[in-house]
């Protein structure tokens, strides 16, 4: 081979590189992208937390939950007291069959207040009749509602409002009585005073130090709870939500 030969050879092979240009590979080693290869691309990290739904949402989802626990209400237990009432008292009576006064319907309670702006909420009994002076009167402990993020339940027009979840401010009559609550079975002897609402006085297993139900008022004791139902009467006890409501550290 000549040397002419030879160096031409070379330059090819040189030229043949330079081809290339800086920072490009060839195409047989260049890699398959994610979505090339079928894979969907990873989302961006936006570095935010989960979107809380609209106050509109919210309230749609409270409406709900009204409806539910209004579609079955009864005055059986008003009922049932009375004609218990009206039948001689047998010698020796259970405590736990029924904490209805012996004097019932004429002995009855008359009011039950709910202070919001104390911290354990008091509810407080008032009774009238013959035998009123000798009945319990409280206060006893209570959790009333903590309403929806963002909404202030100690506006009373707001407290009032449909699927708030607040417990509405001002006087209301007892309009019926209930075993349980149909959202939740762990809440019993409803006395209910906003009807439409679904919203009552019960016993709940849970009430802590600050506003927590769904517009209910929560009571401490369960006997607490079914002497009001025992012992109120539809379309005369008055139940008196007043004070100011403080916001608590979690709201729905």
């Amino acid at each position: 081979m000549s040397p002419r030969r030879g160096m031409k050879k070379a330059n090819s092979t040189s030229k043949a590189r330079n081809s290339i240009k800086p920072g490009k590979t060839t195409k047989s080693k260049e890699k398959p992208s994610a979505k090339k290869a079928g894979h969907p691309a990873e989302p961006k990290k936006s570095g935010t937390t989960a979107t809380v739904p609209s106050i509109q949402v919210r309230i749609r989802e409270a409406k709900k939950l009204e409806a539910l626990d209004r579609a079955k209400v009864s005055a059986a237990p008003a009922k049932a007291a009375k004609a218990r009432a009206m039948q001689p008292a047998p010698a020796t009576v259970s405590a736990a069959s029924s904490l209805c006064n012996s004097d019932f319907p004429n002995t009855y309670i008359s009011q039950i207040s709910v202070r919001l702006d104390d911290p354990d909420h008091s509810v407080s009994l008032t009774w009238t009749g013959p035998q009123a002076a000798a009945q319990e009167t409280g206060p006893f402990r209570s959790s009333p509602g903590a309403g929806l993020k963002g909404l202030n339940c100690d506006d009373t027009a707001t407290s009032r409002r449909s699927g708030s979840k607040c417990t509405p401010k001002g006087t209301f009559l007892v309009s019926g009585f209930q075993g349980h609550l149909n959202s939740d079975s762990r809440a019993t002897y409803v006395t209910w005073f906003v009807r439409a609402r679904g919203i009552g006085l019960h016993y709940f297993p849970s009430v802590p130090k600050y506003p927590a139900s769904h517009g209910c008022v929560r009571l401490e004791l369960e006997r607490v709870a079914q002497l009001i139902q025992s012992n109120s009467r539809v379309d005369l006890t008055n139940v008196v939500i007043d004070g100011t409501w403080v916001r608590p550290p979690k709201q729905w």
